[in-house]
């Protein structure tokens, strides 16, 4: 899995509207090519970071991850540039007994926002034994779970162990923004919250098409 943040030079802006809307049928043309050799792909405009765009992409094949981050780069005709890069693997949580399908999940449409939170925790979370850090975990989940302001919000916790500076990347897709941060606010409150060491950068991202990339 990557999330790709792009970022587009102050050339893109000078450059005649014609000319920026021939690029961005390239941008589509790249999309449509990779979207069928993916589990999912999906773009949302940054609204974080100094970025313009995020890419979410899920393969089981990293060649074809990194075929489509240079393809997407390249299709900007040198205005682009990648920002901030975010990979992680997909497997079973050790603290979830069943997390449904998540292939399946991923290939819902997208929500309106996308929220990609990479994290790290302290050398001492991992030497506490097993069984404490699940029940630590499972009132975390339950906080989240239970909130009233959960309302639809998906979220997927990826592994990173010794291929990023960060451990985790959660990824979240929620309807409300506003909703979304009164859920977080309350996790603050977890045992779970000790020993967080790191989490950032937090990249967040709205589902629009790509019209606001030329004003």
């Amino acid at each position: 899995m990557l999330v790709l943040s792009v970022g587009l030079d102050r050339s893109w802006w000078s450059i005649p509207v014609i000319e920026r809307k021939n690029i961005m049928s390239k941008v589509d043309e790249v999309e449509k090519k990779f979207s069928n050799a993916f589990v999912s792909l999906k773009r949302f405009a940054s609204i974080t970071q100094g970025s313009q765009l995020l890419y979410w992409v899920s393969s089981t094949d990293t060649s074809k991850i990194v075929d489509f981050r240079d393809a997407i780069l390249s299709s900007f005709e040198g205005h682009a540039y990648e920002h901030v890069s975010l990979f992680s693997v997909f497997k079973p949580s050790p603290y979830v007994k069943s997390a449904g399908d998540v292939e399946k999940a991923l290939k819902l449409p997208p929500l309106r926002y996308f929220i990609a939170y990479p994290m790290k925790k302290s050398v001492e979370w991992y030497l506490l034994p097993f069984d404490e850090r699940e029940k630590i975990m499972r009132e975390h989940i339950e906080i989240a779970r239970t909130h009233p302001k959960n309302d639809g919000i998906r979220s997927y916790t990826t592994y990173s162990f010794g291929v990023a500076d960060y451990e985790f990347v959660v990824i979240y897709e929620a309807p409300s923004l506003t909703n979304w941060i009164e859920v977080v606010e309350k996790l603050r409150e977890a045992k779970a919250r000790k020993w967080v060491t790191k989490e950032e950068p937090i990249l967040v991202g709205e589902l629009k098409g790509l019209e606001h990339l030329l004003y």
